[in-house]
């Protein structure tokens, strides 16, 4: 009784401590570049129009109309206008929206911590908790009006009651599955995969012949998880303009055309899914494909891949994102974990517990690291987290603890992530680990949204009030103190602060999303004169 009590004490202080670490980090963050997208979205279906052609961006969803909430139910209250100056005020509205995400992110800290405790005790499951409470890139983005972390939050818990399901059997189970699966659909495209994940579980558990619901027992379920995902998928889209033919769709992708000329017959089949859903879907491969949406192009270790026809990524980016900015600490722990799990794999029931968690993480491993090509930050690799969180609670496994006989370790561990962590608050997008010890080099290795996403506004006013002679965004080569945003030097303008980049290094940072260089007149003169002696050895 006395350890339930504790085990409670120490669950809602980790809560509490997540959510004051939200709370207080996001507070003078401006607004992102991609959460007025959302935002309006999520007004748009509000008002009962869930439409492609106005949906502003591929990957807006259903999910963003939670982050509406607070503006209507202070509508409801009448302490706003129904009218609200919209405009005027979206800043004000975004801001409170984050909010709802924040709550969302406390109900996924929720299912990481019971799927802990159910697989190796209360306190693995406390301390999986721990690891997600003190995961940088997991505040990063629980704290802003985006489809990222509901995305990895229903991916987490639709397979957290498929498991339920797929060990236990029977409709209520099934139901519980089929539904969470659905409203998966409705938070980000990335959950599409659950589908094929589901089914290579399956398969992967009946070649063992150990699983209650074998793949034969599994087609009686099929048509009814079908039924359930398709009826969520067109409340959430409004019904709109579903029952459209393949034929009447204007698709922009490869994929969808080619699936569009060789359907044949089928083209004139009416789809059971709401039409925007199928034309982002189109969207976000368009774009994938494409990079059409990144004017900036990808960025990694000092090379640059341009969108357009050519544009193909770089092959084991997130490799490379996740070794810079996890935690080192964090990234040990899942090390010792899966040595630990190795040694004492006799203790461990695989084929019925950590399948579940192997599977999405190989799978989003492959996908992500060398078939998808957006890759503008680490954020699209989150969905893995939350597996790997609840893995890492084997360390704490009832019996397999005392065996491990590393509590120094592990409490080390511990102490090192959490020192860590805090030395960036509030800047959690920007986090980089100690390999980056010195954190205005951090753009050399990844930049995009891993470091600035339109987050360090108000702390760029401050440093402009605190050096009102600094100079932003220069266009050409001048003397002085220098300010300009990562993305400006390694994405956007990167051929135009060449002179910075190959010259000198930064002095100082702001918010780590902007570098500050000090240039002399006597070092722009030097500049100036090998770019003319260069100029003259050519001709």
């Amino acid at each position: 009784m006395k350890n339930e009590m504790v085990h409670r004490w120490v669950f809602f202080i980790l809560l509490g401590i997540f959510l004051l670490l939200n709370v207080f980090s996001i507070r003078y963050k401006t607004i992102t570049f991609d959460e007025r997208g959302h935002y309006r979205y999520g007004m748009q279906m509000w008002e009962g129009d869930p439409s492609r052609s106005t949906r502003y961006m591929d990957s807006k969803m259903p999910f963003a109309a939670l982050n509406v909430l607070p503006r209507k139910i202070g509508q409801w209250l009448g302490l706003q206008s129904q009218s609200s100056e919209f405009p005027e005020k979206l800043s004000f509205h975004i801001r409170t929206g984050r909010y709802i995400t924040i709550l969302f992110s406390l109900l996924l800290a929720f299912y990481v911590y019971r799927w802990a405790k159910e697989l190796y005790g209360p306190v693995a499951g406390l301390f999986s908790l721990f690891i997600y409470t003190f995961s940088p890139n997991i505040i990063a983005h629980s704290r802003l009006v985006t489809t990222d972390l509901y995305g990895v939050g229903m991916t987490t818990i639709a397979v957290y009651y498929f498991r339920r399901f797929v060990k236990s059997g029977g409709w209520k189970a099934a139901g519980a599955s089929a539904v969470t699966l659905g409203v998966a659909q409705l938070a980000k495209y990335t959950s599409l995969y659950l589908y094929p994940i589901f089914g290579i579980i399956l398969a992967a558990r009946s070649c063992r012949k150990r699983p209650n619901v074998t793949v034969g027992s599994f087609l009686r379920f099929l048509l009814f998880f079908l039924v359930v995902s398709m009826l969520i998928i067109n409340i959430g889209f409004l019904f709109h303009h579903s029952l459209t033919p393949l034929a009447a769709y204007e698709f922009k992708s490869d994929m969808f055309q080619l699936i569009q000329s060789r359907a044949g017959i089928l083209r004139n089949i009416p789809l059971l899914v709401p039409y925007p859903y199928l034309n982002g879907m189109d969207w976000v491969k368009y774009n994938e494909r494409t990079g059409a949406s990144l004017s900036g192009g990808v960025y990694l270790l000092g090379n640059y891949n341009k969108a357009g026809d050519d544009f193909r990524g770089f092959p084991g980016y997130y490799i490379i994102g996740f070794i810079f900015k996890v935690p080192i600490g964090i990234q040990l722990l899942i090390l010792l974990a899966l040595a630990n799990y190795v040694v004492n794999r006799k203790k461990f029931d695989f084929w019925q517990d950590e399948i579940f968690l192997l599977i999405p993480v190989l799978f989003f491993f492959i996908y992500f690291n060398f078939f998808y090509r957006c890759q503008i930050g680490l954020r699209h690799f989150l969905v893995v987290f939350p597996f790997l969180h609840v893995f890492c609670g084997s360390l704490c496994k009832e019996g397999v603890w005392s065996r491990f006989n590393k509590r120094g370790v592990l409490i080390a561990l511990s102490i090192y992530v959490v020192l860590s962590v805090l030395s960036y608050f509030p800047h959690y997008i920007p986090y980089f680990n100690e390999l980056v010890w010195d954190r205005k080099q951090a753009s050399k290795i990844l930049a995009n949204a891993d470091i600035a996403w339109g987050q360090g506004g108000w702390y760029l006013q401050q440093y402009l009030k605190r050096y009102p002679d600094a100079i932003l965004r220069p266009e050409e080569p001048v003397a002085g103190r220098i300010i300009v945003d990562v993305n400006s030097l390694r994405r956007y303008h990167r051929e135009r602060y060449e002179w910075l980049t190959k010259n000198f290094e930064p002095v100082d940072h702001v918010a780590y999303a902007y570098l500050v260089y000090q240039i002399s007149v006597e070092d722009l003169a030097r500049i100036k004169a090998e770019e003319a002696a260069a100029l003259t050895g050519q001709k």
